[in-house]
């Protein structure tokens, strides 16, 4: 089986542990990035800064730089995170079996794992692998964080689209496609909330095999980059989220035992202090 991959380089902070994490299993990795050096909204990034990282790690010249401009006028920012995956889709499958479809803040905990589903999922004849993500919301110091869980502490996975699938598989609101799904859980009963629900299981793996999902584990000035250049931006209004993700961090222990207060599913009312072991953050 053949396994490509692409990423869209817009964010510096973990991306070399990112890539490094799959990196020995993949033969090309397509690197897609806005030659404007901004994001799907026209906000200005630290694209060069990402090029730098990557080059430095390409020990076997696996990679392939596909520059573009992908904040295009009259379309919304999900619109063109869509349209800037689904070109590099179709680079990175052409001859593959697979491509893997992870964010660069998205690190393998176990990537012998994740091949054997990605295999199964080809085996099977499906067209796309759902597999759980582990959502880290803030970091408290070395090797620590507060993580995204259930009402009661309870390991929760995130499933915000497949992250492999068949070639010529077309994708919508960013990664998401209506494929079929070889779906990977940490338990036989579902963890990935409404989202999933009632979709079948087909294996369980270990919480600490998934993925890590540092996706607002970053410094002040890094999250309100990405609030103000992501997919998402124009979804709503970002700056209660900032001022209740501030207050988390001045306060993890108090905001964890609130969690059994807060009703609802959504993401940062509910959470768990964690230990990450070999954590691959990278300093700005």
């Amino acid at each position: 089986m053949k396994l490509n991959a692409y990423i869209m380089a817009a964010e510096p902070d973990f991306i070399k542990a990112s890539v490094l994490s799959y990196y020995d299993l993949i033969d090309t990795l397509v690197v897609s990035y806005d030659e404007r050096g901004v994001g799907w909204t026209g906000h200005p990034l630290p694209i060069d800064e990402c090029l730098s990282r990557l080059k430095a790690i390409d020990r076997d010249h696996k990679m392939v730089f596909v520059p573009g401009q992908f904040a295009r006028p009259g379309h919304g920012p999900l619109d063109n995170d869509t349209f800037q995956r689904q070109n590099a889709l179709r680079i990175a499958g052409e001859g593959a079996d697979f491509v893997i479809q992870l964010d660069t803040d998205e690190v393998l905990a176990n990537p012998r794992i994740f091949l054997e589903c990605v295999a199964e999922a080809h085996a099977h004849g499906y067209k796309a692998l759902d597999f759980p993500a582990r959502w880290i919301y803030r970091q408290l110091g070395s090797g620590r964080y507060l993580e995204w869980c259930s009402r009661f502490w309870g390991v929760t996975a995130g499933y915000p689209g497949p992250v492999a699938v068949a070639p010529g598989v077309t994708l919508t609101c960013a990664r998401q496609c209506n494929s079929p799904s070889y779906r990977v859980d940490f338990k036989l009963t579902n963890t990935g909330g409404p989202l999933v629900k009632g979709r079948p299981i087909h294996r369980v793996i270990a919480q600490g095999d998934g993925i890590y999902h540092y996706s607002w584990a970053r410094d002040e000035k890094s999250l309100l980059d990405k609030f103000r250049a992501w997919g998402h931006a124009r979804d709503r209004d970002w700056r209660p989220e900032f001022e209740r993700w501030l207050w988390c961090g001045r306060h993890p222990y108090a905001a964890m035992l609130m969690s059994p207060l807060n009703r609802g599913s959504m993401m940062g009312k509910h959470l768990r202090i964690i230990s990450v072991p070999n954590t691959p953050f990278e300093e700005r």
